[in-house]
């Protein structure tokens, strides 16, 4: 029963949904009336039928999906039933204005009634003279051109009424639908993401498609308000200052004549440039021609020109709105795609990694390929983002996993459809993120192109991402100070900023940011602390003279100071300083106001640098030795025993496990006898990671380097990682491939100052590969 009553609802809120959204607003005064009092009877049958609603609600048996659903529903009706209501009740008022044409036209045709019954009246029945009288005759034809160019004058004065008719209902209709549009872009754009959750993602192919999808839908919402905001914008240029016809004008500005007009006082012609003087009344405006005349005229014969500042103001504001929404999709966007990205780049398991040793040649290469794109890609923008970093991470592990692999296996097809297929499937979502940064970014430029009078948008960081008036900056463009001292302390300046202007553009009082960094050699930590110090600078010494003091706006007007670059300039000779400098040198004049630490960052890390040193002369292997018997064996004799893979370059230890052969010769398992060659020179790789977490088993946490070398996860000598559950070793490459050390290349080492006990360097010896096969070769010759 509940059931029935709750569908008897939901069918009834339906079918007013229905006839709302299809049903007309009429046309004409009549139309719009009868449209707007049939609404009127359904938003009071709407308003009713809430008890209706509300008796459903009360039912137990129903449940709570179907109770929000019902409710919803019905509130979405009746929001629908009071927009409609507003835009006939708009419409209404502009339909009511057909009255005052009506009358106007009816006020016409009794005047020209009036007039011919007035004729009648008065009309000359002849003369008693027989003969006719030429002045009257030449009155009469005057009379009638009278008659005619009056009446044209009428028709010129209802076209110049015209031409304000139509810049009314164009002023009218441009911000209607500069708020319509502002409303539902906010609305449709803002909530575009809503369907994203990152825990929902499942890292395969489907959620690829699904991203692509959702980049190719948004942009083309995107690039859909684009063209309408660029055609409201062209419209913007065309607004007349409607306003300005009706409120009194401070000041006279510039006027366009409608049509030609001549009296005795002023006289002009059509599209004649004239000054309004006086629009006090608002029938009959005070104008002033080229020649200095000045008279009183119809106001309907002057125009006031385009462009109007409100409607630019709106216009540019829905660019900025736009760009707003569209520099967050492109977030929304970036954090979803790394969110995906980190998926498929997972913490591979030992399983995992032998399958993705076993590629091929080409598949490994173009992994590569792939991966460095990805990084190159997005280091530009995300490098400050810590799942970026995360992902960073995943990457190296996965490059190590294959660059470490050994040569000459055999590519796994299965697993080449599940990872090369995903990491190929990822480059050509990246290319569509481009794609849609690309538009992105081509908008921001022609958005920042405009000079904007009221609204500024500010995006130096991306979660500052906010509207401030141009008041707030005005300051900061006329005085800016840019300061720098030395590597260790930096100092940014600029002035303290005021939501609203004050008298004067030039103010002392100024703000210096600090941002302090120290590194402690004990701990390996950097700390940087942000402070922000405000002074109030009392005056500036002029270079000319050393004994006179200036003020701030002084030195500004004699160049002493250039706010633009942040100078302190000697204008007799042209030397300048920073202004940096000249504070530390007193000639910059400061009062200490209060200091406020703003920002506090530490971070703690080690480096573990790798030096690999490969062997490029050539060998020729003399003899095997045996594990268990320490018996020295020939070649021969060791591959007939298994003891020594010919084919996979391997050497089988006593526990059965196989190391490669160049390592078998580091521990004199396998004896060489080395060419002469005096140009070979080993070559010499080296590989620096920066260290900022140890993952400790026991306490499954992420611990701190310099915590991790104390408790001995780390092996300072080797650089090993210790499991301090099982107590196994674990070479820092592999740690790093496996998750256990986390870390991230560093490109230049001599930029970090760290303290030698902080860092671990691991030394390796390698033969080339062109090397191995000259080996193999001797070998097979024995």
């Amino acid at each position: 029963m509940a059931k029935s009553e709750v569908q008897r609802c939901m069918d009834w809120l339906f079918q007013q949904q229905n006839e709302m959204e299809s049903g007309n607003f009429g046309r004409g005064r009549q139309g719009v009336l009868e449209a707007l009092a049939a609404q009127k009877t359904k938003a009071s049958d709407i308003r009713n039928f809430r008890s209706n609603v509300d008796k459903a609600l009360a039912t137990d048996k129903l449940q709570e999906d179907s109770k929000r659903e019902l409710d919803g529903n019905y509130n979405s009706v009746s929001v629908l039933s009071n927009k409609r209501q507003y835009c006939l009740e708009t419409v209404a008022d502009i339909a009511s204005m057909e009255e005052l044409v009506q009358n106007l036209s009816c006020e016409f045709d009794s005047r020209a009634l009036h007039l011919v019954s007035s004729a009648d009246a008065n009309k000359q029945k002849g003369s008693n003279t027989t003969q006719s009288n030429e002045s009257l005759a030449r009155a009469s034809q005057t009379c009638v051109q009278a008659v005619r160019s009056n009446w044209a004058w009428l028709f010129q004065v209802m076209q110049c009424a015209e031409v304000h008719l139509r810049n009314a209902a164009a002023y009218h209709e441009f911000f209607h639908e500069v708020e319509e549009a502002e409303y539902w872009m906010d609305t449709t754009l803002s909530r575009i993401h809503l369907s994203f959750d990152r825990t929902k993602l499942q890292g395969d192919k489907t959620d690829a498609v699904a991203i692509q999808g959702e980049i190719k839908d948004v942009l083309a919402a995107f690039l859909q308000w684009q063209t309408k905001i660029d055609y409201l914008f062209e419209r913007a240029k065309q607004v007349v200052p409607v306003p300005q016809r009706t409120r009194p004008l401070k000041e006279p500005r510039p006027v366009i004549a409608l049509t030609d007009y001549s009296t005795s006082e002023i006289s002009f012609i059509e599209g004649d440039a004239l000054t309004l003087v006086d629009n006090s009344d608002r029938n009959k405006w005070k104008v002033r021609n080229n020649a200095g005349q000045e008279a009183v005229v119809p106001a309907v014969i002057i125009l006031i020109p385009s462009p109007l500042g409100e409607a630019m103001d709106a216009a540019i504001r829905l660019r900025l709105q736009l760009l707003s929404l569209w520099t967050g999709s492109v977030k929304r966007l970036g954090y979803q795609l790394i969110a995906f990205m980190l998926l498929v780049f997972r913490d591979w398991n030992e399983e995992e990694v032998a399958l993705l040793q076993q590629l091929s040649l080409q598949d490994k290469e173009e992994l590569l390929r792939v991966l460095k794109y990805i990084e190159s890609t997005l280091q530009q923008h995300w490098h400050e983002y810590g799942d970026f970093h995360e992902l960073q991470e995943r990457i190296l592990r996965l490059r190590m996993i294959i660059e470490e692999a050994p040569e000459g296996s055999q590519s796994n097809e299965k697993f080449l459809q599940t990872v090369v297929v995903q990491v190929k499937t990822l480059e050509d979502l990246l290319k569509k993120y481009q794609d849609f940064w690309a538009f992105w970014e081509t908008y921001k430029t022609i958005v920042e192109l405009i000079k904007q009078p009221e609204f500024l948008l500010v995006c130096d960081k991306w979660e500052q991402l906010r509207y401030i008036t141009t008041a707030h900056f005005v300051k900061f463009w006329d005085t800016s100070l840019d300061v720098a001292d030395g590597d260790i302390t930096k100092q940014t300046a600029s002035l303290a900023l005021h939501e609203t202007p004050k008298d004067e553009m030039i103010s002392s009082e100024v703000t210096i940011a600090e941002e302090h960094q120290e590194t402690s050699t004990e701990t390996v930590s950097t700390s940087i602390d942000e402070e922000e110090h405000t002074f109030i600078i009392t005056g500036v010494l002029d270079p000319r003279d050393s004994q006179r003091v200036l003020n701030l706006q002084e030195a500004i007007m004699l160049g002493v100071v250039d706010q633009a670059k942040g100078f302190y300039c000697n204008p007799l000779t042209g030397e300048r300083k920073p202004m940096a400098d000249a504070m530390s040198e007193g000639r910059i004049l400061m009062d200490f106001v209060s200091k406020k630490k703003i920002r506090e960052e530490k971070q703690s890390y080690g480096l573990i640098t790798i030096k690999i040193t490969r062997e490029t002369r050539p060998y020729t292997i003399t003899g095997v030795v045996d594990p268990v018997t320490e018996e020295k064996l020939s070649v021969t004799d060791a591959a007939h025993s298994g003891l020594l893979d010919t084919h996979n370059s391997t050497y089988r230890m006593e526990s059965g496990e196989k190391i490669s052969i160049q390592d078998a010769i580091h521990s004199g398992l396998v004896l060489v006898e080395y060419h002469e060659d005096p140009n070979a020179k080993p070559e010499v790789e080296t590989k620096t990671y920066a260290v900022h977490g140890v993952v400790d088993q026991r306490k499954r946490s992420k611990v701190s380097f310099s915590d991790a070398v104390r408790d001995g996860l780390l092996d300072r000598d080797t650089g090993e990682y210790v499991n301090n559950l099982t107590h196994q070793k674990v070479g820092v490459q592999e740690a790093i491939m496996r998750g256990f050390i986390k870390a991230r290349i560093v490109a230049d080492p001599s930029k970090l100052e760290i303290d030698p006990r902080n860092k671990i360097v691991v030394e390796k010896t390698e033969s080339a590969k062109r090397k191995f096969q000259r080996g193999m070769q001797a070998i097979k010759n024995v």
